[in-house]
């Protein structure tokens, strides 16, 4: 009977060790997770930079150009959706020339004056990631609201910012912008136009729905409203 009692103490004491060591190991995993946030310091980052869209709704959209495809009767259409939001050497650039000069030189000015309404422009002090940019879309032939046919080029395009304290982000959304896009355009005897265009902006810094430039949400303090 004793040596029964002393068997089923050495089952408890094994038993109570390898709890101990579970429990141990939960604690440490939380501590190295929230320690950050316990001591009012940022957590640590929960993306991969390297791979900045991985586990979001864009990480199955085109990259970059390859998003955008038209019918060759539509290559200019193309290569202006291209200038306008997607080529990030343009988009930091943000004065529109590879844009604008697929419009007769005569209308330029005009199209200059809307570029915040037709182009993505960066703010000053903000780059994008390499690679930074997805999208999904199409081009092609269109009604519009008149009745007139157009070639419409509709697009959803998410870009991807260098933080500059990777530290900050906390998620996706601090760094990536995603802007839905819309253009229709018509071939005239003095060349291409635009109709109509719309733009709407999600997780931006506020300031991209004043002055159109566009920030990411960690980068409020370059963008005020």
């Amino acid at each position: 009977m004793e040596r029964e009692w002393r068997r089923e103490q050495r089952r408890l004491g094994k038993a109570t060790v390898v709890g101990a060591l579970v429990v141990g190991a939960l604690i440490a995993v939380a501590a190295w997770q929230y320690a950050p946030q316990w001591f009012g310091n940022p957590p640590r980052p929960v993306v991969d930079f390297g791979r900045p869209f991985a586990g979001t709704p864009y990480e199955s959209w085109a990259d970059g150009e390859r998003a955008v495809v038209a019918a060759p009767e539509h290559e200019q259409v193309r290569r202006a959706v291209i200038a306008a939001r997607i080529d990030p050497a343009e988009l930091e650039r943000r004065d529109g020339a590879a844009f604008l000069a697929l419009f007769p030189e005569a209308a330029r000015p005009a199209w200059q004056q809307m570029l915040p309404m037709l182009a993505t422009q960066l703010t000053p002090g903000t780059k994008l990631l390499p690679n930074g940019v997805r999208a999904q879309g199409t081009i092609g032939k269109a009604v519009d609201g008149e009745g007139k046919e157009v070639v419409r080029a509709d697009f959803r395009i998410a870009y991807a910012f260098a933080p500059d304290d990777p530290g900050v982000i906390r998620g996706h959304e601090d760094f990536i912008v995603m802007a839905e896009a819309r253009a229709d355009f018509q071939q005239t005897p003095q060349g291409m136009r635009i109709t109509d265009s719309a733009i709407r902006w999600h997780n931006a810094a506020c300031g991209a729905y004043v002055s159109g430039l566009v920030a990411p949400k960690f980068a409020v303090a370059k963008q005020p409203c």
